[in-house]
């Protein structure tokens, strides 16, 4: 298992960074919804809106602590693929982890995904489609995404010249 690929160590960062923008946005909409109802609305009695509160902070905590801490470091250390001798093996998931080992002939489409955070930190996320469905390899350099496209794409091109000589 030494020789299969991690994400990108940034990859923690941007999953990181992410997690941080909504749990802003998720203390955005509560504060909004306090200062709407104590100044506008009144939807809630003052006791109830303190629970409502205090709640919402402890759920915002929660997710705050899972997905800042927690997932990042378990996706980086569950993620894996490997390429060997004409395959391609990825091994993914959080809670329930999933092996796939797909033919690169079976691959039909790779396409690239690179959001915002990702391009600050040169990572893609690679989605490999089959006519069984498609498979993903997440926070990837953007160079090594590079080179499994063209691996792929040659591994193809040789398949189908040797389909047109026979």
């Amino acid at each position: 298992m030494s020789n299969y690929q991690y994400m990108h160590p940034s990859g923690k960062t941007v999953m990181r960074i992410s997690a941080t923008l909504i749990t802003v946005v998720l203390c955005v909409l509560l504060v909004s919804v306090y200062l709407i109802n104590y100044l506008w609305l009144n939807w809630f009695a003052q006791e109830t809106m303190k629970w409502v509160l205090m709640i919402g902070v402890g759920l915002i905590l929660l997710y705050a602590i899972i997905e800042l801490i927690i997932v990042p470091k378990y996706r980086y250390k569950i993620f894996k693929y490997h390429l060997e001798n004409h395959t391609i093996t990825v091994r993914n998931g959080l809670w329930f982890v999933k092996v796939v080992k797909i033919p690169l002939f079976r691959i039909q489409n790779v396409d690239t995904h690179e959001g915002i955070l990702m391009r600050k930190y040169q990572l893609v996320s690679l989605t490999l489609s089959t006519a069984g469905g498609n498979t993903e390899i997440k926070l990837i350099n953007k160079d090594v995404a590079a080179t499994l496209k063209q691996t792929i794409k040659q591994v193809n091109q040789d398949r189908d010249i040797e389909n047109i000589n026979e």
